[in-house]
């Protein structure tokens, strides 16, 4: 089989008569038409033409070029001649996107609705705005551009996320256009266990989002446009209006796509990070967290992502390389810190093989056993667990939670 690597792929065989299974999201069809269905008959709101009535700024906050969202296809739909409009592209704590991402997000050097467009930056302290702190001690400062707009509409993509439950939603704000200590406190909480990939009630990263999302207020100005994206990233439904409602019903049908049932836990499970999670090696780790659920103790995850633009955010691999593991109550509000402590709990459990386009060094100096090519990382995981071993193929391992059935 032919497995997605960067922009290209590499070859993977198996044995004749080796236990194997192979899941992605399902390929549900594709139904661009739900864009314009939702704006117009949305849930908990009123319809897009009725909502921007009266209102005279608009904000317009979207994904970055981490996701896959399909952003300028809804762009499309936004009939917002007339008005002051602002595109704001939500990064979080990501870097800005380069001209060409920038353009392949909004569908050209301007969206079809004209307007300008801003980058958000969540370390410029100028930009941003306090409005408080939650119970849970997260500071709250948002870009000011939300506070200057007369109606917002956020438009996401909704999919299983590895400690927030799934992402879309409530994310726009917090992290997507917060502050980089906002954005610090609140991923702490990832360290804790019930901060888990699928679940909402009790976890407490979602929680905190919810609180920053209440504290923020102001529910008649957001439009909220959620999408759910099947096997080939194509729009397979929209959801739109009310914030949270809006949501919620995304929340379901993604929970349909992206959730498959497998027979059992694998011996071996080989996670595909692709494009464009396959960036770097800290938004790889989603590859490796969500699929945890599918893999015996003691089992093997091949970790195959590109990571063509190296390490991402550097703090975390510093504090992954630091003695003792970075995973010190010292270090519990340096940025990062939720993923050294998830990684460290993982690889308590499995071994990972990491199939990367990293110099050796990189992975291997955390605990990765570092390769270049699959068909040799699986050779070596079958010496290890056996001819006979079980094996699982995610190949979309960021977003794709197999469901063992026994």
């Amino acid at each position: 089989m032919q497995v997605p690597f960067g922009r290209g792929s590499m070859k993977l065989e198996f044995e004749e008569g080796r236990p194997l299974e192979t899941v992605s999201p399902a390929d549900a069809p594709p139904d661009t038409d739900s864009i314009r269905r939702s704006i117009s008959n949305p849930i908990g709101s009123k319809d897009l033409a009725s909502f921007i009535s009266g209102k005279q700024k608009i904000l317009v906050a979207v994904s970055d070029h981490t996701r896959s969202t399909p952003t300028a296809e809804v762009l499309k739909y936004l009939d917002l001649r007339g008005k002051e409009v602002t595109t704001v592209i939500a990064t979080g704590s990501h870097r800005a996107p380069d001209q060409r991402e920038l353009e392949e997000i909004i569908g050209g050097k301007i969206p079809p609705y004209g307007g300008r467009v801003a980058v958000h930056n969540s370390k410029d302290p100028t930009s941003l705005k306090s409005i408080g702190k939650t119970s849970r001690g997260t500071e709250l400062s948002f870009n000011s551009l939300l506070f200057e707009a007369d109606g917002i509409i956020p438009i996401a993509s909704v999919e299983p996320h590895y400690f927030a439950g799934y992402t879309g939603g409530r994310k726009f704000l917090l992290p997507a256009l917060a502050g980089i200590d906002s954005i610090t406190n609140n991923h702490c909480l990832a360290a804790e266990e019930s901060s888990r990939v699928l679940r909402l009630e009790g976890n407490p990263v979602h929680e905190d989002f919810m609180e920053a999302l209440e504290t923020f207020g102001r529910f008649d100005d957001i439009f909220s446009i959620q999408l759910v994206l099947n096997v080939k990233s194509h729009i397979s439904y929209s959801s739109s209006g009310h914030i949270v409602q809006s949501f919620k019903q995304a929340v379901e049908y993604a929970s349909q796509i992206y959730v498959p049932k497998i027979s059992e836990k694998a011996d071996i499970v080989i996670s595909v990070n692709k494009p464009p999670l396959d960036i770097d090696l800290y938004q790889s780790q989603k590859a490796l967290q969500s699929v945890e659920l599918s893999v015996k103790d003691g089992g093997i995850i091949i970790l195959v992502s590109s990571c063509r633009e190296g390490i991402g955010d550097s703090n975390f691999y510093k504090l992954l390389t630091s003695e003792g593991g970075g995973g010190g109550k010292e270090n519990s509000r340096k940025f990062g810190y939720h993923k050294v402590v998830r990684l460290a709990k993982l690889l308590k459990r499995f071994s990972v093989f990491a199939v990367t386009t990293l110099p050796e060094s990189v992975p291997k100096a955390i605990g990765l056993t570092p390769y270049q090519d699959l068909q040799k990382a699986f050779a070596d995981a079958t010496r290890i667990k056996g001819t006979k071993s079980r094996v699982l193929v995610v190949l979309d391992g960021a977003i794709t939670v197999p469901m063992p059935m026994t």
